[in-house]
């Protein structure tokens, strides 16, 4: 039997629940989902179903991600709601190609996990699953894995075999749709530019499941949970000195300002409390001893060099920092801005960097230029922050 595999929250417990229908069928599982926007996303989906189906010790083949003709065929149908036309389309798409593949392989009967997901009229699939049969000479599988308290079941076996519980169906309608619901910005339509990996992002939750699967290989306990984080995300970021825009890095966590202009900056070396903070990045790998040396290296050259200086709005709470003195803290050497932002430090460090200058908490603009500009800034940031879910990974000592 064919079994179309939407994502691995449905198929695992599916999956398991079709065997004990079908004892006596081979299933053969097929990953084809260009309905899954973006493909980080997609990927991200299809490595759990790989590690499901290795798990249940179920064979795999993996479709092509063609979004051209999912989007070719859903024209028209992008404000439909959730459950709606769009979505019928979308099922129609997925089960037609499972079922073309399900003739060439010689397979009589084919169903989808997609009857497993609370979110889908169960119905609406039995009938488009009976039609497109029909038309292959194929049988679809008709069944009900939901009843009998079905979906807390999958939802127990999708924790308790640690799968990646994603919190959208798949389409950037829907979940554009969805996060205008909650009021929120669509997170996970975004990408840095720079390649710097950031909380809630689609990079960082392909880290997180990387090294669930590390660990596993190696043999390794951990623990796999979700932590709700307030993320941040720089949307707009410019500065202008004399009417020119310049060359700036908008440290991460700075909060929005609208085209507010300092007429002087004050470039001055205050006394910083938690300066031990700033250099955690590098103090990660050292020993106790080289530590010590490290930080009274630093905290000399910070009091006797006359160019490390720290800019401050006078008019309102920014803070400037030079390219150069941005070298000091984060032992790096960049040329200059443009070189940074090809090139942007860990956002871990950025954060180091703002615990030790203004605490833990600060949410004020915190700006990299290329030189100590005294006069005449115009700073515009246009930021948001919002409460997103973080899969985290703890790994056993």
């Amino acid at each position: 039997m064919l079994v179309h595999i939407c994502c691995s929250v449905d198929s695992h417990y599916f999956l398991s629940e079709l065997h004990k229908a079908y004892p006596d069928e081979n299933l053969v599982g097929f990953f084809y989902n260009p309905n899954i926007h973006p493909k980080e996303e997609h990927d991200l989906r299809l490595q759990d179903v790989r590690r499901s189906c290795n798990m249940l010790n179920i064979k795999l083949i993996e479709g092509e991600y063609n979004t051209q003709v999912w989007f070719e065929n859903v024209k028209g149908l992008e404000d439909e709601p959730e459950k709606g036309d769009r979505c019928n389309v979308c099922f129609d798409t997925r089960l037609v190609k499972t079922a073309q593949l399900a003739k060439e392989m010689q397979i009589q009967k084919f169903t989808t996990t997609l009857l497993s997901s609370p979110m889908k009229e169960q119905q609406v699939l039995y009938k488009q699953g009976d039609i497109i049969a029909a038309k292959n000479d194929l049988e679809f599988i008709k069944i009900n894995v939901r009843a009998n308290g079905g979906v807390n079941k999958q939802n127990e076996l999708a924790k308790e075999d640690k799968l990646y519980r994603q919190n959208y169906c798949g389409c950037q309608f829907a979940l554009k749709q969805q996060r205008s619901k909650q009021d929120k910005v669509v997170f996970e339509m975004m990408s840095n530019v720079s390649g710097q990996i950031m909380p809630a992002s689609n990079e960082y939750r392909k880290l997180t499941f990387n090294q669930r699967d590390i660990l596993e290989k190696e043999g390794k306990g951990y623990v796999l949970t979700q932590q709700e984080n307030l993320v941040w995300r720089l949307l707009l970021g410019r500065v202008w000195h004399k009417k020119e825009v310049i060359p700036s890095y908008i440290i991460a966590r700075s909060n929005s300002k609208k085209k507010a202009k300092s007429s002087k900056i004050t470039w001055a070396k205050p006394k910083i409390e938690c300066f031990y903070q700033i250099f955690q990045t590098q103090l990660k790998d050292l020993s106790n001893k080289e530590k010590v040396s490290f930080l009274t290296q630093k905290e000399e050259r910070y009091k006797l060099d006359s160019k490390l200086l720290i800019g401050f709005s006078q008019k309102d709470d920014s803070m400037f920092i030079d390219i150069n003195t941005l070298n000091f803290f984060f032992n790096t050497e960049y040329k200059d801005v443009a070189n940074m932002i090809k090139n942007p430090p860990k956002y871990t460090q950025e954060m180091h960097l703002r615990y030790g200058l203004c605490g833990m908490e600060s949410m004020n603009p915190i700006v990299i230029l290329d030189t100590q500009i005294p006069y005449d800034i115009t700073l515009e940031i246009q930021s948001v922050f919002q409460n997103e879910r973080n899969f985290v990974v703890f790994e056993e000592m």
